[in-house]
This record gives C-alpha cells, sequence and structure tokens, in this order.
C-alpha cells in the first residue's frame, strides 16, 4: 500500500513536470514570436491561437501587424479574428465597435452580413438591466432595426425579432416602474399621463391590462383628493376611463370587479355634486 501510494505521486508529479515544461514551452514561443520581426510569421502564430481560442495571445499578435497590413487582403481576416476574439473575451462594446467596422470597410466581405449582425448582438449584450440606464438599450435596438433593414431576408432576422422584443419588455417594465411610482406617491396626474403613454408605446407589455386599470384607479382617486370645484370634471374624466377600461377587457378581467366599484363610487360622488349644486 506504501509503495502504491508512493509510485502514485511519483507519476503526479512528472505529469505536473511535464505539464510545466509544455507551459514553459508555449510561454517561451509566444514571447519568441511578438519580439519576432517577422509580420508573416506573426500573423501565422496569431492565427493558430486564434484556431486555439486562445484569445489573448491572439488579439496581442494581430494589433502588433495590423498597420502592417492595412490596405491589403489580409487587413479583413486580421479585423474579423480581432473582432471575435474581443467577443471571446466578452468585451461587447470593443468587439462591436471592430464589428462595425469590418462591415463599413468592407461591405461586400465575407462576413459583412454577420459582423453587421455582432454589431447590433454585442449592443444588445451591453444593455443593462431595467433598473438601470437604458442608453445601450436604445442603441441595440436601433443597431437591430438597422441590420434588419439591409438584410431583411437574412437568417439572422429572427434572432433580431427575438432580441428586439426582450429589449422592449426592458423598455416598458422601466417606464412601468416609473409610473407606479408616481401612483405610489399620490403624484396622480403624472401617473394618469406615464401610465397612458406606455399603454400606448406597448402595446404588447406584461402589465397592459394593470397599466389600463390604473389610469382608471389614478382618475378616481384624483378627483376624490381633489378641491370641489375640480372633483365633478374629474369624477367625469373617471367614468370616461371606465368605459375606455370595459371596450378593452371582458368580464372575465381580474381587475372588471374593481373598476365598476369605482364607476359606481363615482356616480355617488356626481349624483352628490349635483344635489348640492340646485
Amino acid at each position: 500500500m506504501y509503495i502504491r501510494s508512493l509510485l502514485t505521486m511519483r507519476y503526479f508529479g512528472l505529469c505536473m513536470l511535464f505539464l510545466a515544461l509544455v507551459w514553459v514551452g508555449c510561454a517561451n514561443k509566444y514571447q519568441k514570436a511578438l519580439k519576432n520581426p517577422d509580420n508573416r510569421a506573426k500573423l501565422e502564430m496569431a492565427d493558430t491561437y486564434y484556431k486555439k481560442k486562445d484569445f489573448v495571445r491572439a488579439l496581442s499578435l494581430y494589433e502588433q501587424i495590423e498597420s502592417a497590413y492595412s490596405g491589403t487582403p489580409m487587413a479583413e481576416k486580421i479585423l474579423y479574428n480581432s473582432s471575435q476574439s474581443n467577443f471571446g473575451l466578452k468585451m461587447y462594446a470593443l468587439a462591436g465597435f471592430q464589428f462595425k467596422t469590418y462591415f463599413e470597410n468592407f461591405p461586400s466581405g465575407e462576413h459583412s452580413e454577420e459582423s453587421l449582425y455582432m454589431n447590433a448582438y454585442c449592443a444588445y449584450l451591453e444593455s443593462f438591466e431595467p433598473e438601470l440606464d437604458q442608453t445601450d438599450t436604445y442603441k441595440a435596438i436601433e443597431t437591430f432595426h438597422i441590420f434588419i433593414n439591409v438584410y431583411p431576408e437574412s437568417k439572422y432576422v429572427p434572432e433580431c425579432n427575438n432580441y428586439l422584443d426582450k429589449l422592449r419588455a426592458k423598455l416598458s417594465y422601466k417606464a412601468y416602474r416609473s409610473a407606479i411610482l408616481y401612483y405610489n406617491m399620490g403624484e396622480y396626474k403624472s401617473a394618469i399621463v406615464s401610465l397612458k403613454n406606455i399603454s400606448r408605446e406597448f402595446p404588447e407589455m406584461e402589465q397592459k391590462e394593470e397599466v389600463d386599470y390604473l389610469v382608471l384607479e389614478s382618475n378616481y382617486l384624483l378627483a376624490k383628493n381633489s378641491v370641489i370645484e375640480k372633483q365633478k370634471e374629474r369624477y367625469h374624466s373617471t367614468l370616461k376611463s371606465f368605459e375606455e377600461f370595459e371596450e378593452l377587457y371582458t368580464e372575465s378581467s381580474k381587475f372588471m370587479k374593481n373598476a365598476k366599484v369605482i364607476k359606481e363610487k363615482s356616480n355617488l360622488a356626481l349624483a352628490k355634486i349635483n344635489q348640492k349644486e340646485k
């Protein structure tokens, strides 16, 4: 048993030594490539690392030779491989910029369609969660639309539409959260404007029915909490909002019962106001 353990440890040690020697050899090979004045040799080594998905080493070599090959047929390949390398390293902003540069410089190139799509996809990956700034979300939406306009028959169009749906869902949820904040703060006039805007802009949103109901409820709460001089007009606005909600949704709506209660309360309030005016 003791001898077997010694043999196992010796075997493990030899394996580790072998791996260390291989690593040192590879490192030395890479360092020699970096210092090699022969650009052709650097390109071959960069391509080798690229195929192995060793993107860090591939990129450093491509960066050294890109100016030397500028204006030559190899420039297209170097730019594309650099773009893919940065994408592989999750450097999406830089990769997206390079993919866009590829499309602009080589509009008829082998990878032009793919590069324009990847430019949009990188923008999508850079898009933040709904709670954060949505500048990149708008950018991604714009770039996907550009791609679809340029390549309407592309195999990537279904993917583009799928990502567009996800991006719009982010925007609609952020707008929904902002409108709910107005509602929770009792800022009903602002809530009504915000809720109506997102209902119109995002008719496909998951919270559409809730948003339309909250327009009605916000109208009612605004009327209820208004000075007497403005209540009559605002209760009428509430009843109009109920009619609009009733046109959109059936009795099966989970909000219909509450909506009808608001209608009844608004009619009662108006009846009292009319009685006082007599």
